[in-house]
């Protein structure tokens, strides 16, 4: 008997993005506890370049760069994202007096949470086509096949601009700290 879709791809993004949550919180508290609250400060550079570097599987995807495959680009991607989210938040800390931080952070968030839905419905497509490729080409999967398609195209038309509101934010908080800092 096959194991739900809810308990095999649903159920894992969801533990992730916990995790995600209760690692930051757990690994800022720890920091803070021990007298490095301040090395905080200095994480959201290695985070930021944690999550640029994820970006190569975007640009692999869209034929900008002609290195790496795309399957283990696409696992750094995942990989890199879930780490440059969790030294993001560290670095965000319990830090609550500036609303343009927060605001990134929480955006930031929520890509990270759109890349799990994403990760869980390019699974499911994945094994939809795998399904597929074993039945006829006129069975009743092709439908599904078609409808996990569309729904992939309907999630990046939400994944993109979330991540643009991400970036935009995340890029404003970068200047807004280089331009007060005293120097």
């Amino acid at each position: 008997m096959h194991r739900s879709v809810l308990a095999r791809q649903v159920a894992p993004a969801i533990m992730l993005l916990a995790g995600l949550i209760v690692a930051a919180v757990v690994l800022d508290s720890l920091m803070h506890t021990l007298g490095f609250g301040w090395v905080g400060m200095y994480l959201g550079p290695i985070g930021s370049l944690m999550l640029i570097a994820s970006f190569a599987y975007s640009l692999k995807k869209r034929k900008k760069i002609a290195w790496g495959q795309p399957k283990q680009l696409l696992e750094w991607h995942q990989a890199l994202g879930w780490f440059g989210s969790l030294v993001l938040m560290v670095h965000g800390g319990e830090h609550f007096h500036a609303l343009l931080p927060w605001l990134a952070l929480i955006a930031m968030v929520v890509v990270a949470a759109s890349g799990m839905v994403g990760a869980v419905l390019l699974k499911r497509a994945l094994e939809i086509v795998r399904e597929n490729a074993k039945g006829a080409p006129d069975s009743p999967n092709a439908v599904l096949d078609a409808a996990t398609v569309d729904l992939m195209k309907k999630w990046r038309m939400v994944h993109m601009p979330l991540n643009a509101v991400f970036v935009v934010l995340a890029l404003v908080h970068i200047i807004a700290v280089l331009w007060m800092k005293p120097w």
